[in-house]
């Protein structure tokens, strides 16, 4: 972990002080992303398929906003049971947009979304750590 006096966006979170914890990591981290984990509903296999090209055209358009983002599958990796899209925005609310302006989403495919507040801390997508 790194000094105290290092810059907050550089400090890994168990670096930091409960106190400034209370603070959304929004507010405190710069790298600070939401995570959008949608969940497949019933049809979702073929309501995915003929969403698909324009969902991946939506997905090209706001790749500016766009971590990373896949498809889950269940524990054989044999079947889609829905999506993780980790977003570089600075509210929920761009985030829920950005997903509910999806064609997947218009399609139904998706039966719960669920939008949290993510902090990329390590690992080979962000290019190593943040500490």
């Amino acid at each position: 972990c790194l000094a105290a006096n290092a810059p907050s966006w550089r400090r890994a979170p168990s670096c930091i002080d409960s106190a400034a914890m209370s603070t959304p990591i929004h507010a405190k981290f710069q790298s600070a992303c939401y995570a959008v984990i949608c969940r497949d509903g019933p049809d979702g296999a073929a309501k995915r398929a003929a969403a698909m090209e324009a969902h991946l055209r939506h997905i090209e358009r706001i790749i500016d906003e766009i971590r990373v983002a896949g498809p889950l599958y269940d524990h054989s990796g044999t079947r889609q049971t829905g999506s993780v899209l980790i977003f570089r925005t600075q509210s929920a609310e761009r985030a829920r947009e950005l997903t509910e302006a999806d064609p997947l989403f218009e399609a139904g495919v998706w039966d719960s979304i669920e939008v949290l507040p993510f902090l990329p801390a390590a690992g080979t997508y962000i290019g190593g750590t943040t500490w």
